[in-house]
């Protein structure tokens, strides 16, 4: 059959309008015959949406006046051809057909969505982000190095990088497709662009097939591959196997017939299967073992399953009398297992005049060799270092590729019965790390969620140390900024910077990895213990200024036994080292004030209770000595649940509660100390005290309604705003709110600080 590509010239629009429309009648008669011949696959299936797909292909081919490098029509059928043996679904199938068009602007992304729908859009969505991490691999040319010098420990980060890259697994499948194809067409390329995108599919792409145990992809990847890297070499061994591989196969299948046949003679049902080893693989043994060609006695290959360790053996038996054995080939990994645990039989016989491998193994023993701790890929690859996390993904992908295949075997009904169980396939965990770019092109490996200042210690201690600005892809970020797969970072340094205390503050997200925590105490630690503790102190007064808490009235050596500490000074330089967040230090004055810190309230109760009105139970006080009293929380302090408070009994309000330390209280009692009486906060949690807090900004356009969405996420109710913007530039904002403690107004205090054009933000206390 003539194919599509020459009935559809690369610049369609240069042809003539008859031309054009003489080859697309063509087109459509080969599209007829390519849809019956994929139907024929999935066994009659309608395959509606990849018909209605082709046709968009097809037409929007036609139309095109986009000058592209290849027609996209094409590569989309040919990529759909690649997959359609693999037996995906038909969405997938529909998003390798529209790929090539939407990258080359052909088709619109928001056609694809709204003319087959989000899963179709998703996958092609998610294979273009793919195939932008793909350019960067192939652009990179500090990579280029690595592949030349086939430094593996700088290679295994780039397939992860592309596994990790997307959500959906079927993504990586199209990919995959398109790197065959392009393959295929790598003939017309000049040979510098042949040898760098073989090498790239050779280190790359070609070991993520086999993971994924795609032998059909695998096998072709690496001997195109390697016919363009090496041709020479190709030639040789292809012409010293003396047979094509159409041939190879057949003899496979009729030796697996025979044996099978043979086995079930003697009462065994054994699952059999055969490979004959490729181009590449040949050499790749070759050279690695220092063998000739004619001593490799597995080019030709067939692999027995059975039910029991008896069976086996018993299968070896039968295999050696049909065979004549080749002498000292034979390995028992059952009695002698490998170190990485690996079990099965492995034999060398002479069967119809040519050199056959047989390996016998239980099911179980296979399972384990292909998905276990033992799985072949680690050992062929020789690899030191098991990633877990990237394995299961491998395992969840290859689990929905035996779906994919199973499910064509089996009927419309057994598919409905199915479906769920394959969703759940689908649901596999998160990757637990990143891969980023260096500047210079190195892919560095960090736990999800890093931030760019992660990224600056892991290069190097100093590198964090003295970094004040980041880059990602050319463009500045805050240090705060969480990096995603594929991005490349630049860390921009001075030496005369110094870390900053800030970056320790859990709640300000600088820091998140162990790694960079730990070099930034190092460094703390070694400063002065002189400095240290007068840095400390300014970072205590600086929170308890803020809170309107005097620095007197705190005594550090109430804390020591909690921290582990000898004295208060170890708490000021903990504070500096990171050792002790200044979080965890406001908590305990809480608790020492007799406040539960963030203690859930399991119903809301209202700031006043309706039957006790300006009663001291309405405020959650107690007062000793008296009961069912009228009280008011006095102005002049105000004082919030956890502070140490007394009472003072008034001439016509009732008791007025202070602050202990409040001057106006201590004035009064000093004259009339009959009228002081004893008061504390219920022992109970409540909806909130009222406290006036004052912020000072740069006045811009939006600032209240950032602030206060900073404060409704910390779940905190705003009784009272009021804004002054001033001549100058500055607005001053006071703000009434409801707390729970001193440790929740500390919190919103340091996050409200953090916020852009903020100069201050502190506690309001009438008198300052």
């Amino acid at each position: 059959m003539v194919t599509v590509r020459e009935q559809l010239p690369g610049r369609l629009n240069e042809l003539s309008e008859e031309t054009t429309v003489e080859h697309a009648e063509q087109a459509q008669h080969d599209l007829a015959e390519w849809l019956d011949r994929v139907r024929a696959i999935f066994d009659g299936a309608e395959l509606k949406q990849l018909e209605e797909v082709a046709q968009l292909a097809l037409q929007r081919e036609l139309e095109s006046t986009v000058k592209h490098p290849s027609n996209t029509f094409y590569t989309g059928l040919e990529m759909a051809n690649i997959l359609a043996h693999l037996y995906v679904d038909e969405d997938t199938l529909s998003a390798a057909m529209l790929y090539r068009g939407v990258r080359e602007g052909v088709i619109s992304l928001e056609e694809v969505l709204n003319d087959f729908g989000a899963n179709v859009h998703g996958l092609v969505k998610g294979t273009l982000a793919m195939g932008k991490l793909s350019e960067l691999i192939e652009k990179n040319k500090r990579l280029e190095d690595h592949f030349n010098n086939n430094q593996r420990e700088h290679l295994t980060g780039i397939y992860k990088m592309l596994i990790s890259v997307t959500e959906d697994v079927r993504v990586v499948l199209i990919k995959l497709a398109e790197r065959t194809y392009a393959l295929r067409e790598l003939a017309k390329s000049s040979k510098d662009r042949q040898e760098r995108v073989a090498r790239e599919i050779l280190t790359i792409y070609s070991p993520l097939a086999h993971r994924l145990g795609i032998a059909q992809l695998k096998w072709e990847l690496e001997d195109l591959a390697f016919r363009y890297l090496a041709p020479e070499r190709y030639k040789e061994i292809a012409s010293l196997l003396n047979e094509k591989r159409l041939e190879r196969e057949q003899y496979i299948q009729f030796v697996i017939d025979k044996l099978r046949n043979a086995l079930l003679e003697y009462g065994i049902e054994a699952e059999i299967s055969g490979r004959v080893k490729h181009i590449y693989s040949i050499y790749r043994k070759m050279k690695s073992k220092d063998l000739s060609f004619d001593q490799l006695y597995d080019i030709r290959a067939v692999r027995v399953l059975v039910k029991a360790v008896p069976e086996c053996y018993h299968t070896l038996g039968i295999v050696h009398q049909m065979w004549r054995h080749i002498p000292h080939q034979f390995d028992d990994y059952i009695t002698n297992p490998k170190a990485n645990g690996y079990r099965s039989l492995h034999t060398a016989v002479i069967a119809e005049n040519k050199s056959l491998e047989v390996q016998i193994r239980t099911h179980a023993m296979h399972n384990e060799a292909e998905l276990g701790v033992c799985s072949h890929f680690n050992y062929k690859e020789g690899s030191k270092n098991t990633d877990h996390s990237f394995n299961h993904r491998l395992h969840s992908l290859r689990a929905v590729l035996e779906h994919y295949q199973e499910r064509n075997d089996a009927s419309a009904h057994k598919e409905e019965e199915t479906e769920e169980n394959f969703e759940q396939i689908q649901e596999f965990e998160d990757f637990e790390k990143i891969y980023v770019f260096s500047r210079d092109g190195d892919i560095k490996e960090l736990p999800r969620g890093s931030t760019v200042l992660d990224f600056a210690y892991h290069v190097h201690t100093e590198v964090g140390n003295k970094c004040y600005a980041a880059q990602v892809n050319q463009r500045y970020v805050p240090l705060t900024y969480t990096l995603k797969t594929g991005e490349q970072v630049e860390i921009l340094t001075k030496k005369d910077r110094e870390p900053n205390r800030d970056w320790l503050v859990n709640s300000l997200g600088y820091i998140k990895t162990a790694r960079a925590r730990d070099k930034l105490r190092h460094w703390f630690r070694q400063q002065d213990r002189s400095k240290n503790l007068e840095v400390g102190r300014e970072i205590l007064n600086k929170e308890l200024s803020r809170l309107a808490i005097h620095p007197k009235s705190i005594d550090l050596a109430d804390y020591c036994t909690h921290f582990n500490v000898k004295s208060g000074e170890d708490i000021l330089i903990g504070l500096v080292n990171g050792d002790i967040s200044l979080h965890s230090l406001i908590n305990q004055v809480n608790r020492h004030m007799h406040l539960d810190q963030d203690e859930p309230e399991l119903v809301l109760k209202p700031a006043l209770n309706p039957r006790a009105s300006h009663t001291l139970s309405a405020h959650g006080i107690l007062i000793d000595g008296l009961d069912n009293v009228e009280l008011h929380i006095a102005q002049c302090c105000q004082p919030v649940h956890g502070e140490s408070i007394a009472g003072y009994i008034t001439l016509n309000r009732g008791v007025s509660i202070h602050k202990v330390a409040c001057p106006d209280y201590l004035r009064m009692i000093q004259n009339e100390p009959e009228r002081a009486v004893e008061a504390d906060w219920e022992m109970q949690p409540t909806r909130g005290q009222s406290v006036q807090i004052v912020v000072e900004a740069y006045d811009r356009r939006g600032l209240l309604k950032d602030l206060t969405q900073v404060i409704f996420s910390d779940h905190i109710n705003i009784r009272q705003v009021n804004t002054i913007s001033e001549a100058d530039g500055i607005a001053n904002m006071k703000l009434l709110i409801e707390v729970k403690g001193l440790a929740q107004l500390s919190r919103l205090l340091a996050r409200l600080e953090q916020q852009p054009g903020i100069i201050s933000a502190r506690r309001l206390v009438q008198g300052h």
